[in-house]
């Protein structure tokens, strides 16, 4: 069971894609029938050059001239790309369905230290020279914060990583929707996987994979339901759930110290049994999973009060106090408890916690830890919505993703994601029952689903790069930018062969998919073109 539950939360802070890549190319990609590919992206390219007007877009009014799908087709035959302007509806975001500073605050740290229940298991057979991979980690994430908190300021566009890839490049844009989307809503699998790991300690029955998975299935289902009530309620309980995690994990991190042991944390050192070099390379891979999640807050920038103020804000304080209980928290066990004592802890905080309070505070804490998980699953399901919406928009996805509703949700990408969610624990369901090693596969997925995420990452930190370079006041800036692109460095670079090949076979295979419909936009453009203009539409 403690490996299962390392799995999940391995899981959990992934962003998370591969099992069904191939088929979410065929939707996206291929069969292309609700998306803006082929002939529909040839239209709006034809009507950009000859007859730009104003035309409606899940409700919007959108200049044709201004949109995405002109801008990718334009981008294919070497014309500048031009930006988006939106005119909504009256009501369309209210400012009473929006998020403040400490919601935004609340889905950033939680969308992020949730996922750092079994970490310090995880940890304890390196050891406490862990702190130098902290240290490491801690820096590169601050990097990356600072990098989304500079172009939400800058350039706020909505959908993070995905809209800024697609400032960079059109390819990196169609590449990061793919990536990023699929990379995310595996993970929120993973963690309603987490929940009811834990949930089991007061269900034994859902100690079961079939029970387990039915469990699972219906979390996501009743998290789908509660994000129709819009991003402003799902930021509250992303705040609460971040309290209910910090309350085990913030007590440990102040008070943990009244019995922290020098002696044992000098034994804690290195327990890994490889030199010091190796054991915090592989603290900084293992660190590096406690930070997926900086981008949430410029991900949903549609959703914010005042973007340019808030998600910087959010960015930079949510890492930091992530930042902050991490190492105080990690370092504080590691003085606790023996290196073999904690490996072997499938709940950690809970026996920090138990050692300080007493063993009745064991269950709480792992009900503190459901509700943080299950919060968390709610924000996540935002956060990959907003991503699938954005990317929509951008002509990558079928346009049903993109389709919002009064409170500016996309509902139907909702009901997708949470359709491709329960597919997949149906699928794991099976394995499990019939003695599958899923187990395996799901660690697989997360490796690979992790290193994908970084590319967004990467690309992120270019545009930066891009906008900033010119700019006497931005030398801080590229800074940040350069620091961020090591900290992908690092990931990549620390990466099983394996996996690291998977990682570059799927991203190659993206791009193949974004050079064929390229080649069908041209291929259009060109016939278009061949064809004779009529009078009146030569006078336009």
């Amino acid at each position: 069971m403690i490996s299962a539950e390392i799995d999940a939360a391995r899981l959990a802070k992934s962003n998370h894609i591969f099992i069904n890549i191939l088929l979410l190319i065929n939707i996206y990609g291929i069969s292309g029938e609700e998306s803006l590919t082929g002939k529909a992206i040839n239209d709006a390219f034809m009507r950009t050059l000859f007859k730009p007007e104003i035309k409606t877009f899940n409700n919007e009014r959108i200049l044709s001239s201004s949109s995405s799908a002109a801008a990718f087709s334009a981008a294919s035959v070497g014309a500048p790309a031009t930006k988006v302007f939106i005119m909504k509806p009256p009501g369309h975001e209210s400012e009473k369905h929006k998020l403040g500073l400490i919601v935004c605050i609340g889905i950033v740290a939680g969308n992020m230290i949730e996922g750092i229940a079994l970490l310090p298991a995880n940890l304890a057979s390196i050891g406490s020279i862990s702190l130098i991979g902290w240290i490491i980690v801690v820096i590169g994430a601050m990097s990356l914060a600072y990098v989304y908190a500079r172009l939400s300021t800058v350039n706020p566009q909505s959908g993070g990583p995905v809209a800024y890839a697609g400032e960079v490049s059109t390819a990196f844009g169609f590449q990061s929707s793919i990536l990023y989307y699929n990379a995310n809503w595996v993970g929120n699998l993973a963690i309603g996987v987490t929940a009811v790991s834990y949930l089991s300690m007061f269900f034994p029955a859902l100690q079961d994979p079939i029970p387990a998975g039915l469990a699972c299935i219906a979390i996501v289902w009743i998290f789908t339901i509660l994000n129709f009530m819009g991003g402003s309620f799902i930021g509250r309980m992303a705040t609460i759930g971040l309290v209910a995690m910090l309350l085990p994990v913030a007590g440990t991190a102040i008070f943990g110290w009244f019995w922290f042991d020098p002696q044992t944390y000098t034994a804690n050192w290195n327990t890994s049994g490889a030199a010091d070099s190796e054991a915090v390379i592989r603290s900084v891979l293992l660190c590096l999973w406690a930070f997926i999640g900086i981008e949430s807050a410029s991900v949903s920038t549609g959703l914010v009060k005042n973007p340019r103020k808030t998600v910087p804000l959010a960015t930079l304080l949510g890492t930091g106090l992530a930042g902050i209980v991490y190492v105080l928290s990690f370092q504080a066990i590691a003085g606790m408890f023996p290196a073999d004592v904690i490996a072997k802890s499938g709940a950690p905080f809970a026996a920090s916690v138990a050692l300080m309070v007493g063993n009745w505070a064991a269950p709480v804490v792992a009900a503190c830890t459901v509700i943080a998980c299950l919060t968390s699953l709610g924000s996540w399901m935002l956060l990959v919505t907003q991503a699938g919406a954005r990317a929509a928009r951008d002509g990558h996805f079928p346009k049903i993703y993109g389709e919002l509703d009064h409170r500016g949700m996309p509902r139907k990408g909702l009901i997708l994601a949470a359709s491709q969610m329960t597919g997949l624990m149906l699928l794991i369901t099976a394995l499990n029952a019939k003695g599958g090693s899923a187990a395996s596969l799901f660690e697989m997925i997360t490796e690979i689903a992790v290193l994908l995420t970084m590319l967004p990452y990467f690309y992120s930190c270019i545009d930066l790069l891009r906008i900033e370079s010119t700019s006497r006041q931005g030398r801080l800036s590229c800074i940040a930018a350069v620091l961020g692109c090591g900290f992908c460095f690092i990931a990549l670079a620390g990466a099983g062969a394996t996996n690291l090949m998977l990682t570059i076979g799927v991203s190659l295979v993206v791009m193949m998919i974004y050079s064929w419909r390229m080649g069908t936009v041209q291929a259009n453009r060109l016939r278009f073109a061949a064809q004779p203009i009529s009078s009146s539409a030569a006078g336009s």
